[in-house]
């Protein structure tokens, strides 16, 4: 195992803390002060089934709340505090984590326990949307708790540590979280979870992955590529790859402050791999993993790239600099090239790759791109069951002869500003065997305002679909 001495900074994510924050939300043992729950659907028939005095309390009272309105009661027999929530009339026509999330913001800060006999439909949504709410950067000593069956506790809590600890990888400040400290975050979650792990960089860097050099080159923090392997070699390969730019200036092609801001969401498609990742190896999935994470800083510098350099790839083909602002997909090149020589069963990478997408589908509906229909149709369905959407976009092949160069095999821009997220994915597909099974997934990983159970930040999307789909179709695939 790979060891390193950088640990400079105290609030650096580790995966473990994120582990016993979840258990602490989730409480398995009632106590004399915990609260009770009831979830009071709109005219349900089941609703008879309840103590005398909620169920009257009820039926005088329902067409005075709205759904998401909270009330209180005090117990006949052990004086517990009882809250009831109203839901089904108007906004919440069923169970939603959104009303998990905005029900643990107004109840009282006690213990609690839902009370389910009687099978309640989508409470796992409920439970999730509770312990969403809980999260808040730098802060996870602050949460309501509540009892979690055990029936459901694995599922939600592995994926709520995944969801926390990509949001925290995310909103700390790039001066905390540049490449020296993800390469030791990465290494304190390859530990974690027993896994191996590889660092590739200096002169490796330099010499086999000549675009992410390119990239990192002109940063006091050196470019590198993190490299994980995780399971049986009996299973099927699936690799995963995340964009790891720290933070993004744009280089020399310099972004204007506005779009600079929040550049340190940059390395939102790493965060969203190991999201994923933790997933993964949580549940124990039978597959052999492998997780590439190639990463820099895109600083201005002496020796920084240059609008017009030429530069060599891995995989041979050369890369004209239309613009340093198009980083992402450099590094991406070198990195997805170098998976493909393993010849995996599923290549799946993420990436904050482009404005364009952002422009066609907004904020919260990460776009997609493959090169199979099968695995394309089997996603679409996913997304809508798991209500965790993202949306395919075209890898539209006439599109590429934007891309030509008078000085190289490539450019990594188009000459015009149309279809800017198809032309990135098309950037990409030149460095993959047409063979290979391939998501590109440009995502946002971000929330521009605070909404019950999604705090404004650093945001993981679209993780929970491909888990599902690697869970279900990976021996499926051909």
């Amino acid at each position: 195992m790979y060891k390193n001495d950088v640990n400079k900074v105290s609030n650096i994510a580790r995966i473990a803390n994120f582990a016993k924050f979840v258990d602490s939300i989730f409480k398995n043992k009632i106590t004399k002060d915990t609260g009770i729950i009831y979830l009071l659907e709109y005219n349900s028939k089941i609703l008879k089934k309840l103590p005398s005095n909620i169920y009257n309390y009820y039926i005088h009272n329902k067409d005075n709340y709205n759904d998401g309105d909270i009330a209180y009661l005090s117990s006949k027999t052990n004086n517990r505090t009882v809250c009831l929530v109203f839901y089904g009339r108007n906004k919440y026509h069923t169970i939603t984590q959104e009303l998990g999330a905005l029900i643990s913001s107004k109840v009282k800060n006690i213990n609690w326990k839902v009370v389910d006999k009687n099978n309640i439909k989508n409470i796992k949504e409920f439970y999730l949307g509770w312990g969403l709410a809980q999260y808040k950067f730098s802060n996870i000593n602050n949460y309501k708790s509540i009892i979690l069956d055990s029936y459901n506790h694995k599922v939600i809590c592995n994926f709520l540590v995944a969801i926390f600890y990509g949001k925290e990888l995310i909103n700390i400040p790039s001066s905390s979280m540049g490449p020296d400290a993800l390469e030791d975050t990465f290494i304190n979650f390859g530990d974690y979870h027993n896994a191996k792990v590889k660092i590739i960089k200096e002169i490796d860097i330099k010499n086999k992955f000549p675009l992410i050099y390119a990239v990192g080159k002109g940063s006091i923090e050196k470019p590198r590529l993190l490299e994980l392997n995780w399971g049986n070699k009996k299973y099927p390969l699936i690799t995963l790859v995340g964009k790891g730019v720290c933070f993004d200036t744009g280089g020399l092609d310099l972004k204007p402050s506005q779009f600079m801001r929040n550049m340190k969401k940059d390395m939102g498609g790493a965060a969203s791999i190991l999201s994923l990742t933790h997933l993964i190896i949580a549940n124990k999935l039978k597959v052999n993993l492998k997780v590439l994470i190639p990463t820099v800083n895109n600083d201005i510098g002496p020796s920084s790239m240059r609008p017009g350099d030429v530069f060599n790839s891995k995989k041979g083909i050369t890369v004209e600099i239309g613009n340093t602002d198009a980083e992402g997909r450099l590094i991406l090149a070198d990195t997805l090239s170098y998976a493909d020589t393993f010849k995996p069963k599923l290549l799946i990478d993420f990436a904050t790759l482009t404005g364009a997408a952002r422009v066609a589908l907004g904020p919260d509906l990460p776009a997609f791109f493959t090169n199979s229909e099968s695995i394309a149709k089997k996603l679409d369905s996913i997304c809508i069951l798991e209500k965790d959407p993202m949306w395919r976009l075209p890898l539209y092949t006439p599109y590429e002869k934007w891309l030509n160069s008078d000085v190289a095999d490539t450019n990594n821009i188009s000459a015009g500003s149309f279809a800017g997220s198809v032309v990135a994915a098309l950037f990409l597909n030149k460095f993959i065997n047409f063979k290979t099974n391939w998501i590109h997934v440009d995502t946002y990983a971000w929330n521009d305002k605070s909404i019950p159970g999604k705090s404004k930040g650093g945001h993981i999307m679209g993780i929970k679909s491909i888990y599902k789909l690697i869970q279900y179709h990976i021996n499926n695939l051909y």
